[in-house]
């Protein structure tokens, strides 16, 4: 499988999840309790920012849920839009590669390492930083980061540039893998549609 075609295939099924973003909830992390006593500025400071953190883990554990389509619906619209350009980045950088493979450019090819290093990692943050609500999305969340850490341990993202060495094979499909995990995100969609069409033809 191309670079090309997996990217490709990964931008139409997120275009369908478009219409779900008004379904899409402002979820606010409650205000820690405030102290009774009166510590240092810099201590309360540093408290409040632990207490928000732990808030925080506790909620991404505590309030997932399962089979609940509105949320699957949000996470999947929440994921689409956050990370969705990274998608567009990676398809782009692909170009790059494959250029750079076809030319024997050396430095070209460096250069679109070191772009797809950095778009696999800000992929990963984007993702460690969504509130997701559905323990499904959630799941898919956890393999495409690992799929993604596993592509930016590639000896090719990490200064091995000779051409003889390189196991495009390899990283292609680790990238497949990224791929295999968004159309799950798609398939996610289906029930909710087949759900809908049956109540229009009753």
């Amino acid at each position: 499988m191309k670079f090309k075609q997996i990217l490709q295939n990964s931008v139409l099924p997120f275009a369908l999840f478009a219409g779900a973003l008004s379904l899409l909830g402002c979820d606010q992390v409650s205000a820690p309790a405030s102290y009774t006593e009166k510590p240092d500025q810099q201590d309360v400071a540093e408290e409040q920012t632990a207490v928000s953190e732990n808030t925080e883990v506790q909620q991404s554990s505590a309030d997932l849920k399962s089979g609940n389509m509105f949320y699957i619906i949000r996470d999947v619209a929440d994921l689409q839009l956050k990370a969705g350009d990274y998608v567009t980045q990676l398809k782009q950088t692909q170009t790059e590669l494959e250029t750079a493979v076809s030319e024997k450019d050396t430095s070209q090819l460096q250069s679109a390492a070191m772009q797809l290093q950095q778009q696999l990692k800000g992929f990963n943050q984007t993702l460690s930083g969504l509130n997701l609500k559905s323990q499904e999305v959630d799941q898919v969340r956890s393999n495409l980061m690992n799929a993604n850490q596993q592509a930016l341990a590639s000896p090719f993202l990490n200064g091995q540039m000779d051409f003889s060495q390189v196991d495009f094979q390899k990283l292609e499909k680790q990238m497949g893998n990224i791929q295999s995990e968004m159309i799950k995100l798609a398939a996610m969609m289906i029930p909710e549609k087949q759900s809908q069409a049956a109540e229009q033809e009753s």
